[in-house]
């Protein structure tokens, strides 16, 4: 019904919120909540196509539907709660009650930690150009290599997102097949610089994973692109989110997540398993000196 617990949850939601979802917004794509669904009104699969998702559940919750309107214009609703507020079904689906939605929450939620680790563990090599003493733009530049072609960059939160000497974030891609950027610092507020260049295609943006490694708190003030992977934190956000996003707490709404959905770099099966198996979910991460 919902997919299975494995990295490919990446490529199958747009949103995935362990925690509570309160929103004020919308969804372009896929949602899964693990827990509560509230808001006073709230829209969800608006870019999907409702002829092709008539057998597609494009919002699942694993707890109560607690929002006053609730809009879905594609695909069918699946939840383990109640629901107390209106549900609009303005693509033809269907809403069904089903208990096994609340028991994707704890696979899921091992999925993200696993991914996040595994991506931390990377090597970075890839570099991150900040301004000086004057504002300027911080310039990722991308060095891809390995079979997968992949760009690995590691950053302090501080060092782009609340640095006033930040006036605009830029890529050079370089033929990267896929973008990782671990970022580490426990409280993250993005409140300079805006994404310019390379960072405006659709084929970057589904490309390029910002993994937060050890944030528990995310507040967004400007938009973001590309998808975002927090499995510990709490995230608010005020404007647009350029991408999918997979959050293990809670997530404040206040702006829309769009498209593309996330068509990046993910571990096999396999090499998740031996991540768990021997124990490095937490003895792999990497922090910044």
């Amino acid at each position: 019904m919902a997919g299975s617990a494995s990295a490919s949850v990446l490529n199958q939601y747009n949103l995935m919120v362990m925690g509570n979802l309160t929103s004020t917004s919308e969804v372009e794509g896929r949602t899964f909540v693990g827990g509560n669904l509230g808001g006073p009104a709230s829209n969800y699969a608006t870019q999907l196509n409702p002829q092709a998702h008539l057998l597609i559940d494009t919002l699942l919750v694993g707890g109560n539907i607690t929002a006053g309107n609730v809009n879905v214009n594609a695909g069918n609703v699946r939840r383990s709660g109640a629901r107390f507020g209106n549900m609009n079904m303005n693509g033809g689906g269907t809403e069904s009650v089903d208990a096994a939605v609340a028991g994707l929450v704890a696979p899921y939620s091992a999925t993200l930690s696993n991914i996040s680790s595994h991506l931390a563990s990377l090597t970075t090599n890839s570099t991150v150009s900040l301004p000086g003493q004057q504002p300027s733009a911080a310039t990722f530049n991308a060095n891809p290599g390995g079979p997968s072609n992949l760009a690995v960059f590691s950053i302090n939160a501080s060092d782009l997102f609340s640095n006033g000497m930040v006036q605009q974030i830029n890529l050079n891609a370089n033929g990267a097949s896929s973008i990782v950027i671990n970022v580490y610092g426990n409280n993250v507020v993005y409140n300079t610089g805006n994404f310019v260049g390379a960072w405006h295609a659709q084929n970057v943006r589904a490309t390029t994973i910002w993994n937060f490694v050890d944030a528990t708190s995310i507040d967004l003030q400007r938009q973001i692109n590309g998808a975002i992977l927090a499995p510990n934190a709490s995230l608010t956000n005020n404007t647009a989110i350029e991408g999918s996003v997979f959050i293990g707490g809670s997530f404040t709404q206040n702006g829309e997540v769009h498209l593309p959905g996330y068509e990046g770099y993910v571990p096999t099966p396999g090499t998740l398993a031996l991540l768990v198996g021997a124990g490095l979910c937490a003895c792999r991460r990497r922090r910044l000196r």
